[in-house]
């Protein structure tokens, strides 16, 4: 067991180490395809599969770190799926998500989705996932709540319950992480947090839990690098100067848009979440343009032509700039985006007072500041 948690520990991160899965599926009496599935890397892939016979499969590759991955069944001949519609329910799989490690890790159970899997980090994982549990239910059924209501005083009050389970959420991260500080489990964490810092406070507590091992890889210093970008751009703050040029090729600097309210959002043509907001978008523009409102557009794009088709399909009306380098689009490094989509509301002054309104959030901020103002 020593040896085993030596393996999976972040001493080992360099070398590749050679893993097993030896499963046994009592509830399946014919032949099957497993599918493994899990990414390294944002742009990289790693599938493997192996044919269940009697209820019994065995796989072996090798990993770098332990990952988190995908595995589910499927038949040994798969039919042809019809195309899914926006709001059609993806058909479930009998599956589940679980910590791959080096050495060896025994699945056992009476489907996949309900089997054990046994290796030391796994049980972290489960322990983890046994103390979020009560507040994922509460969190669910707020949700339900949220979305069928229609009275703006509940939605009030439930965004506002959604706010303090999403800070106890974070209060157990943080508790679990300070007790398994070298743990991937731990890291994975961290790194799921860093996708969008909304709470820079709290993201800091989790990232300085860290082993130093952690902070001090290449992932760590990208984290702490957006870590003080986010504190750079906190509400509050003044939003960070940039010039980028429009479609027409003409440069475009955020301060020659001082003395409106001006939304900065941040988008791409292949965005589909990009694609829900943009009625929101245009409900905010029309109903704002002329008491002192505005948006510019951050197109992460690094193909003109989609960029430029994307704008004249969903008829953008206000400010679209782009550089089109694509995820390194120069803006959205300087505030420290790597997620989409995202966005700023800042005052006259270019001072920002929101972030990542959704929805009718945005027309509500508006209506507050606008008319006050």
């Amino acid at each position: 067991m020593l040896l085993f948690a030596a393996i999976c520990s972040i001493q080992a991160v360099q070398a590749q180490q050679k893993y097993t899965i030896n499963g046994k599926i009592t509830g399946l009496t014919k032949p099957m395809k497993i599918i493994l599935s899990y990414w390294p890397s944002k742009t990289e892939q790693v599938k493997d599969s192996a044919i269940i016979k009697n209820g019994v499969f065995h796989m072996h590759g090798t990993i770098s770190r332990p990952y988190k991955v995908n595995m589910w069944l499927a038949p040994l001949k798969p039919k042809p799926q019809p195309k899914l519609q926006i709001g059609q329910v993806i058909p479930e799989n009998d599956g589940q998500t679980f910590y791959l490690a080096a050495g060896e890790n025994n699945m056992v159970g009476n489907s996949i989705h309900e089997a054990v899997i046994q290796n030391p980090l796994q049980s972290e994982y489960m322990q983890l996932q046994a103390a979020l549990k009560p507040l994922e239910v509460l969190m669910g059924a707020l949700n339900i709540k949220l979305f069928n209501t229609k009275n703006k005083d509940s939605i009030e009050l439930y965004k506002a319950k959604q706010d303090e389970l999403s800070r106890k959420y974070a209060q157990i991260h943080i508790q679990f992480i300070k007790a398994h500080p070298n743990s991937y489990v731990s890291f994975d964490v961290v790194k799921n947090y860093g996708i969008v810092i909304s709470d820079p406070d709290a993201f800091e507590e989790m990232f300085n839990a860290l082993a130093s091992d952690f902070k001090n890889s290449a992932e760590g210093k990208h984290m702490a690098e957006d870590l003080r970008s986010v504190k750079l751009l906190a509400v509050g703050q003044k939003a960070i100067e940039f010039t980028q040029n429009d479609v027409n090729g003409k440069p475009v600097s955020l301060s020659s848009l001082k003395g409106k309210y001006v939304l900065v959002d941040f988008w791409a043509s292949w965005c589909g979440p990009c694609r829900m907001e943009y009625p929101y978008l245009h409900q905010a523009y029309d109903k704002f343009k002329d008491k002192g409102f505005t948006i510019i557009g951050i197109s992460i794009d690094d193909k003109r032509d989609l960029w430029i088709n994307s704008i004249a399909e969903n008829k953008f009306p206000w400010i679209e700039v782009s550089d089109l380098k694509g995820r390194q689009n120069e803006v959205a490094r300087l505030y420290g985006i790597s997620a989409i989509p995202q966005s700023f509301l800042l005052d006259p002054n270019g001072v920002i007072i929101a972030k990542n309104l959704r929805g009718d959030d945005l027309i509500q901020k508006l209506s507050e500041v606008i008319k006050t103002n």
